[in-house]
Parts: structure tokens; C-alpha cells; sequence
């Protein structure tokens, strides 16, 4: 693909406006709402275009960015749904991991294989994996992540991510999802390894007045309502038990 077109434009989009654009789009395809993206120019095409004005870029998943550039997808209907994302009609956008055999889920430095009930909090969990129903169906995560502040921001349903439209921010990158809360305020850092592997590199999350950080390679800790820590983890491995860790 040409990185710069006839204008000498250059494909790389400066990241404020990147990110106005996933904030007006609802941080997914505005056709389709799938979270992850590319960035096309629609008002005029790239191949014409002297500059990246906002307005004139919207978000399409790589299905439907293939389905306009093949004639398939018309200039005035992504136009329409620019104006009418299906993100922020639907709230979230979304997209489904591919975790098929039994995962391994890594927080910060604790690595939780088959462990059903990873996170608990006051009798709710966070973080679990579901085995398979049967030997054609795939195991399943689901988690449910907030941000410093207390806000869900993101869930995991049985292996689909939602990302709440009403965040600050969210990008996807390569194979990363990135959460920020503000400027330089990052709330969650997801990394997918198919087929089996689910890495939080950075997680910053209040949950009933229980905060957990964690940073990939570094110790996680944990802290209590009143502040204080209750526990940081050296290098912990749950490997085959009912229970992770539970914050009473």
C-alpha cells in the first residue's frame, strides 16, 4: 500500500486528531461497530486528499474497509454511517477473542492457568474461565475491568469484548486494545496471544472501594478501601485451582 499519496500526504494521522476520530466514531466500524479498525478518508479518498481534516475520516473494520475499496461500499453510505455510528447507537463496540484451547491469563506478574474464579471481589468475579460445553466448543473468558475512578469501562462476555463508547478513549493497536481514562491516564492495557493466551500488560481499577494495579513484569498490588496496601504479589502462579485471588 503507498504510505503517501500524490500530495505528498503521509497514511500516519497525527494522534489528536486519530483520537477525536475514535472518540466521534465510538471506537469501532461505523458500519458494523467491530472494535477492531483501520482509518479511512471518505471526503475526498486518500488518493486525493491534501490533508487529514477529522470530518473527512471515519473508522471501517478491515471487512467493510475491503468491501469499499472493491465498489461494494459506496462513498455517501459510509457517509450516512458516519453520521449515525453503530457504536454509539449500540453503546460498545466489539469483537470476539479467539481463545480456543485452555487459556493462560497473565496479570501484571501472576500467571493463572485453568483457574476458574481468577479475581473475586465481596462475592463478585472479575476474572473466569468457563471450560468448553463440549469438545467442538472453545473455552471462554470473561472479565469485567474499571477504570481509577470506579467507572466499568470494558467486559468480557464468554470470550466477546465490549468497549464502553463513552470512554475517553480507546485504541486498537495491532494486537492490543488500549483504555485510556484521560491524557497520559491509561486504565487498561489488553494484549491477545491466540490461541490461548490473554496478557493484561497494565491495569489501574477501583472496584467497591478495592484498587488493583498491575504492570506487566512488575509486582501487582492490591489496596485496601482505606488506601493502605494489602498485599503486593512477588511472582505468583495459580496453576489448576477453584480459586485465584479473593478480596473480602
Amino acid at each position: 500500500m503507498n504510505q503517501i499519496n500524490r500530495y505528498g500526504l503521509s497514511r500516519h494521522i497525527p494522534e489528536p486528531i486519530a483520537r477525536n476520530i475514535r472518540q466521534r466514531c465510538g471506537f469501532g466500524c461505523v458500519k458494523c461497530g467491530f472494535a477492531i479498525y483501520q482509518y479511512h478518508h471518505f471526503d475526498p479518498s486518500f488518493e486525493h486528499a491534501k490533508e487529514h481534516r477529522e470530518d473527512d475520516i471515519t473508522l471501517l473494520c478491515p471487512s467493510c474497509h475491503e468491501l469499499e475499496k472493491k465498489g461494494l461500499l459506496s462513498a455517501r453510505t459510509v457517509e450516512r454511517y458516519n453520521d449515525n455510528p453503530a457504536c454509539l447507537k449500540r453503546g460498545s463496540s466489539n469483537f470476539l477473542l479467539d481463545l480456543r484451547w485452555s487459556p493462560e491469563v497473565i496479570l501484571g506478574n501472576i500467571t493463572f492457568v485453568n483457574t476458574p474464579n481468577m479475581i473475586e471481589v465481596f462475592g463478585k468475579s472479575l476474572l473466569i474461565i468457563e471450560g468448553p460445553e463440549d469438545s467442538k466448543t472453545p473455552f471462554s473468558i470473561s472479565a469485567v475491568f474499571h477504570d481509577e475512578s470506579g467507572k466499568e469501562i470494558a467486559t468480557i462476555n464468554r470470550n466477546e469484548w465490549r468497549g464502553d463508547a463513552k470512554n475517553w478513549d480507546i485504541k486498537s493497536e495491532g494486537n492490543k486494545v488500549i483504555i485510556r481514562e484521560y491524557l497520559r491516564k491509561i486504565s487498561l492495557i489488553l494484549k491477545i496471544n491466540p490461541p490461548n493466551q490473554l496478557i493484561v500488560e497494565r491495569l489501574d481499577m477501583l472496584y467497591k472501594g478495592f484498587r488493583i494495579v498491575a504492570l506487566e513484569g512488575e509486582p501487582t498490588t492490591f489496596f485496601l478501601p482505606d488506601g493502605k496496601v494489602w498485599f503486593k504479589t512477588d511472582r505468583m502462579n495459580f496453576i489448576s485451582n477453584a480459586n485465584g485471588i479473593v478480596l473480602q
